[in-house]
């Protein structure tokens, strides 16, 4: 069995040492070199070969530092070279050289006992490919592809299939989403809710439209205390469900409502929904909003789910799609989560749905500020909405100033 099974952060020596003993051999998503790449000019279109070839196609491991004779591995040969200029070397080449960049590259050393390390080069699925060599001399203006028998130079139709892949997953993202909306527009939800005004969230890993693309439910079931819907750190209630787990912000999954739930899907994709989301209302009953806790709930609730599926080994990139609905006759503004400021003029909502751009995550936030950085478009848009040129939210370095737990 090779890598791809185990976060980088799990392989260590033995784990290598098995794959030599069990004669795995090189594969779509796995090669071996005994030697790393040098400073000639093959030497570096030989990388970016192999690094587009696994980005096209499905993924996979390049594992530097071990010896294989007819694609087997055949032993273990320790690299020795300052590691941090090696790494550098090759994300340089590769940020230069390939057109469009391959995001999400990861590199590991693993240390052998007795002495050096083999670097195992952890390259994604890209979602936008392809990934051309633009690099002057040997190797310029190719696309490579990957099969069992190692890279190659696909034909125009696969071509044309990798250039279409971009367009229409974006297409499928948007149908679900839109679907999706619909229905809960409509009420036909998992679990009803308590009023109509409701902020959703859908995130959708691009690699949910894989084919067999499925999450373990019992690792999901595990991780529930995580899922904790929209303005909650953990749900009262669980259960699996048709569709995948549903979560539920009230202990009775019998009551009439529920405040908001979380449906996750097999997929990977998580639809979350939020009821009872406004500051306040005015003596006509008009919902009183605020985008500040718009973006703290947003921020909160994506910044843990983006964890869990990071441990359920769902990798970027991931599509971010923000809604509000059942907004007309309310108004909006920039004020505290909690607090209606007089002063603050809020805007009159003159439409049912409001549905922000979506944003596309390459990455897993480690905090609520650089989630905050990253999904920065929305919080903008939301600002607009409010009447608001801009977002005060972020500050004059583009650091985000709110704190959420």
């Amino acid at each position: 069995m090779a890598l791809l099974h185990l976060p980088l952060s799990l392989i260590s020596e033995k784990e290598l040492q098995a794959l030599i003993d069990g004669k795995v051999a090189e594969s779509r998503t796995i090669e071996y070199k005994r030697d790393t790449y040098g400073q000639a000019d093959a030497d570096h279109a030989e990388w970016l070969a192999d690094l587009s070839s696994f980005a096209n196609t499905a993924g996979g491991d390049l594992i530097i530092g071990i010896e294989a004779k007819s694609g087997v591995p055949i032993g273990l040969a320790p690299l020795t070279d300052a590691l941090d200029a090696t790494i550098l070397k090759l994300e340089q080449i590769a940020q230069s050289n390939l057109q469009p960049r391959v995001p999400g590259l990861i590199f590991k050393s693993v240390a052998i006992a007795g002495g050096g390390y083999v670097l195992v080069i952890r390259i994604p699925r890209s979602y936008n490919p392809p990934h051309r060599i633009v690099r002057q001399g040997k190797g310029q203006n190719r696309f490579w592809a990957r099969s069992a028998a190692g890279k190659y130079e696909p034909n125009v139709d696969e071509l044309r299939t990798l250039f279409m892949l971009a367009p229409q997953i974006a297409e499928r993202i948007r149908d679900w989403r839109f679907n999706r909306i619909a229905a809960i527009a409509a009420d036909d939800t998992p679990a009803q809710l308590l009023d109509r005004t409701r902020l959703i969230l859908h995130l959708v890993p691009f690699s949910s439209f894989d084919p067999g693309a499925l999450i373990p439910l019992s690792g999901s079931a595990e991780s529930s205390s995580l899922w904790g819907p929209i303005g909650s750190t953990r749900p009262q209630n669980w259960r699996i469900n048709f569709d995948g787990l549903l979560l539920t912000s009230n202990a009775d999954q019998q009551a009439t409502s529920q405040r908001a739930y979380t449906q996750v899907y097999r997929s990977g994709r998580v639809e979350a929904v939020a009821s009872s989301i406004a500051a306040g209302s005015m003596d006509t009953g008009a919902a009183l909003l605020t985008s500040v806790r718009i973006e703290g709930l947003t921020l909160t609730t994506l910044t843990r789910y983006l964890k869990v599926l990071q441990t359920l080994r769902v990798d970027p990139p991931f599509a971010l799609m923000v809604s509000l609905v059942g907004t007309k006759g309310g108004f909006i503004n920039t004020g505290a989560p909690v607090v209606w400021y007089e002063d603050d003029v809020a805007t009159a909502l003159d439409r049912d749905q409001y549905h922000f751009a979506e944003v596309i995550l390459d990455g897993i936030p480690s905090s609520i500020q650089e989630c905050a950085a990253m999904v920065r478009p929305f919080i903008e848009q939301l600002a607009n909405t409010a009447g608001r040129a801009a977002s005060a939210s972020f500050g004059e370095n583009g650091e985000y100033l709110h704190h959420f737990s």
